[in-house]
Parts: C-alpha cells; structure tokens; sequence
C-alpha cells in the first residue's frame, strides 16, 4: 500500500482565514447587525400571525355569524312574501298598511348584513369578495321559495313556517355556501 502524505496547508489557510477577523472590524460588524435585523423580523411576523388569527376568529364570530344570520332569515322572508304576491297572486291590497316602511326595514337590515358577512369573513376593500353576501342572499331567497312553494303540498314545509325551531336547520347552509364562494373567488383571483 502506498502511504499517504497529509497537506498542512489547509490549517494554515483556516488560521489565516480567522486571523482576519481582527483587521477588518468594521465589515464584521456589518455582518452581525444585518443578521440581528434578520432575528428580530422573524420575531415580529412571529406575533403578528398570531394576532392576526385572533382578530380573523373575532371577526368571524361578532361579525359574518350574525350577519350570516340576518341575511339569511331576511332574505328567506322576503322571497316568501314574493312568492305569495307573484305565484299565489295574493293582493297587495291585502299587505298590513305599512309594509312599505316593512320592506324598507328589510332592506337596511339587509344592507347591514350584508356589510357584516363581507367585513366579517373578507375583505372589504376586495369587491370580489361581495360575492360572500351574495351567495347568502341568493340561498335564503332560493331556500325561502321552494320552502313557501312546498309549504302547499308538504307538511313539514308547512311546518317549518310556522315554526322557527324547523326552519334553524336550514341555517348551515348560510354558514357554508359563502365559505366555498370566497374559497372559489380567491382561487379565480390567485390564477389571473
């Protein structure tokens, strides 16, 4: 076998790499105060995630919640008064006298869900995410007339009119159709 000769050399060049330490301080301390700048960014997004997690649950439960709710219940009592009118051809005549100031109040406390559920889950300077109010309108209306056209040959929707306690089923429905619509327009958002 032959035998082999070790290199001094690299000891000497990792002596002289760290001996170089001392001439040049100032390019040294450049190095540790960028890697600082580094530690202390990490430690901020660090806190601020959390927050931010806090502020998004808060928001979902003191805002798109009870939005949700308004939306839903409005929009369902309102397509079953136009169901009444339009399909079963009721009079208007035959409405309370003031069910324009009715109808009225319907419409701001449908404005003011429909603020709450587009602060609450998304982003209100995103005007895409109005399709999150949108998809709770449409559901309560659509659930509100077939609900009020089956209440003729169907008693459990028959039930349900009457009862509130039937009709709180439908309620999830509100809860999940606008969290697929945000899912599908943040998705459409990310690809253009």
């Amino acid at each position: 076998m032959r035998k082999v000769k070790l290199d001094d050399k690299s000891g000497k060049s990792a002596d002289a790499f760290f001996d170089d330490e001392d001439e040049n301080p100032v390019e040294n301390e450049a190095l540790i105060f960028a890697g600082g700048v580094k530690l202390s960014e990490i430690e901020d997004k660090g806190s601020a995630g959390e927050s931010k997690f806090f502020i998004n649950v808060l928001k979902q439960i003191f805002l798109f919640l009870p939005g949700a709710f308004l939306l839903f219940f409005m929009s369902f009592a309102a397509a079953m008064i136009a169901v009444e009118i339009i399909v079963f051809s009721r009079p208007i005549a035959s409405l309370p006298d003031d069910y324009l100031l009715q109808f009225a109040l319907i419409g701001l406390v449908i404005l003011l869900g429909t603020l709450m559920t587009w602060f609450g889950l998304g982003d209100i300077k995103n005007r895409k995410h109005f399709a999150i109010p949108a998809s709770i309108i449409i559901t309560g209306a659509t659930t509100g007339a077939i609900v009020k056209a089956a209440a003729k040959i169907s008693d459990f929707a028959d039930r349900m009119l009457d009862n509130f306690d039937y009709l709180i089923f439908l309620f999830p429905l509100a809860l999940i159709i606008p969290v697929l619509a945000k899912g599908i327009v943040d998705r459409k958002s990310e690809d253009v």
